[in-house]
């Protein structure tokens, strides 16, 4: 006589014997997410720095922004495309309308402003300076939710906004090769990357948009804007721009133009990628640290001749930065605790019926799923089901 055991037995067992292989394969998951975005940090830096300093030896013997900022957005859609069909992200090329004009279309307007102010800026003053002016960033953001959303903050904060800006000033005041306009094209950037990176997370949790899918479809949508604005501007002096002056135009003007466009894919691409795998507070001290980067890497390249007050001011400017970070860090951190400490109704805890008796518990319905379990349908433990990334693809 044979005993054949039951269902529920062998689900149990089952259970029990794949728990410490689903403990290994979380933490797994979790030590690849760390490398990945230590990976995508790096290679954002790399390519943030590379892409500033080519830019500003192009437009050095090629003084034509608009068709730079151009090059950037056809780049980006061209390389994306391969890259969104490789990765099979589902419905890669498909956006419904009302997604494209409250999310993609907005964007697009402030992507094409942060990006052809930032190519004037850096046109007409140094990278480092630039940098520096950028690093203002947080001035704007607490403008805007200040006027828009009406917060208030905190002494601290506002002690970090004056370190910003009186490092802003002394650079400004003591910058050797100071320019208005561009100091202008600058702050303009700024404020627009400070709107548009507000609006690039709000975006990709309400519409659940792969960050390669936003890219491609801001990409295309600035391509589209930015390509009229070209063709008043640049098309006709593109034909009469005198290159007499190079000794070989393609061989200086195309590997500049080609590196512009790699280096602006692949800095878009880890940024994305960076602003959905972590919070808005670690993506501003990350952003924080690319421009102490990509500031030490334009001085030691191109040599821009700096004076010590200059570099104090951007010192005191990267330093405002850093403490602003640092007290919206303790903020949210406070505010997290606080929320888990707030007095909760006892009912909620242990609910009870009209005549005091608390109700049963739920029945317990364990499920074959994969040579997984699932408890009551409210979770899952199949691991090949879950997503290092908080977007859906």
């Amino acid at each position: 006589m044979s005993i054949t055991p039951s269902p529920s037995s062998v689900n149990l067992q089952l259970f029990t014997q794949d728990v410490p292989n689903k403990q290994r394969s979380s933490g797994l998951k979790v030590s690849f997410a760390v490398f990945k975005i230590i990976c995508l940090c790096l290679f954002w830096y790399g390519s943030s720095a590379a892409n500033s300093i080519t830019v500003k030896r192009c437009l050095t013997v090629f003084p034509f922004p608009f068709t730079l900022t151009l090059v950037k957005f056809l780049g980006c859609a061209l390389f994306t495309y391969p890259l969104l069909k490789h990765m099979n992200v589902r419905g890669a090329f498909i956006l419904p309308k009302g997604i494209f004009i409250t999310g993609i279309l907005p964007l697009s307007f402030g992507k094409v402003s942060a990006v052809f102010f930032a190519t004037l800026s850096i046109g007409s003053i140094p990278v480092s300076y630039a940098n520096t002016i950028k690093a203002s960033l947080p001035l704007f953001s607490v403008f805007f939710s200040r006027i828009l959303l009406g917060q208030r903050h905190t002494a601290p904060i506002y002690f970090a906004l004056l370190l910003i800006i009186s490092g802003v000033v002394i650079s400004s005041f003591t910058e050797i090769m100071f320019d208005a306009w561009g100091l202008m094209s600058a702050l303009i950037s700024t404020m627009s990357t400070a709107l548009l990176s507000v609006y690039a997370k709000k975006s990709m949790l309400d519409n659940n948009l792969h960050y390669l899918k936003m890219l491609y479809f801001v990409s295309l949508s600035s391509l589209v804007i930015m390509l009229p604005v070209w063709a008043l501007h640049d098309a006709a002096s593109l034909t009469t721009f005198d290159y007499a002056g190079l000794e070989n135009p393609v061989e200086e003007i195309f590997p500049h133009i080609l590196t512009i466009a790699i280096s602006d894919f692949t800095q878009n691409v880890a940024a994305f990628g960076f602003l959905s795998l972590v919070s808005p507070v670690s993506y501003s001290v990350a952003n924080c640290m690319k421009r102490v980067f990509t500031i030490g890497m334009s001085l030691f390249i191109l040599q821009n001749p700096v004076t010590g007050s200059n570099l104090c001011g951007m010192a005191t400017a990267i330093t405002g930065v850093a403490l602003y970070n640092k007290v919206k860090y303790d903020e949210t951190r406070k505010s997290k605790e606080l929320s888990s400490i707030l007095p909760i109704k006892s009912d909620t805890l242990n609910p009870t019926y009209a005549n005091g008796n608390a109700p049963p518990p739920p029945p317990l319905v364990l499920k074959k799923s994969h040579s997984a379990l699932v408890i009551n349908d409210y979770k899952s433990y199949d691991m090949r089901t879950e997503k290092t990334s908080p977007f859906i693809a």
